[in-house]
């Protein structure tokens, strides 16, 4: 049984992408949890994990661009204008 998972190890880039993928799922369902609860002593806690877990994403992320296996590439600054515009557009019709 070759392909048995037990004899499958990760590497680096593939355990860091799994952390990843992970914080990004925590932050997500803490994120929920938050808007469903009603409690004041609940929704402090949920939001100090929603926290604890956010810094640990933006960890791992950076460790990942760090060894080169996630790749950012700058938006031109036209792209980012335009971005702006649109969004000012839309707070203004909210306002």
């Amino acid at each position: 049984m070759s392909n048995y998972k037990a004899d499958m190890t990760l590497n680096e880039k593939d355990s860091l992408q799994d952390m990843l993928n992970l914080e990004k799922s925590l932050v997500k369902i803490y994120s929920t949890a938050m808007t469903e609860g009603a409690s004041k002593g609940f929704r402090t806690l949920i939001k100090s994990h929603w926290a604890e877990a956010s810094e640990d994403q933006l960890q791992v992320f950076l460790q990942m661009t760090e060894h080169g296996y996630y790749q950012v590439e700058s938006a031109p600054e036209t792209v980012l204008s335009e971005h702006k515009n649109k969004f000012s557009k839309i707070k203004g019709q909210l306002s």
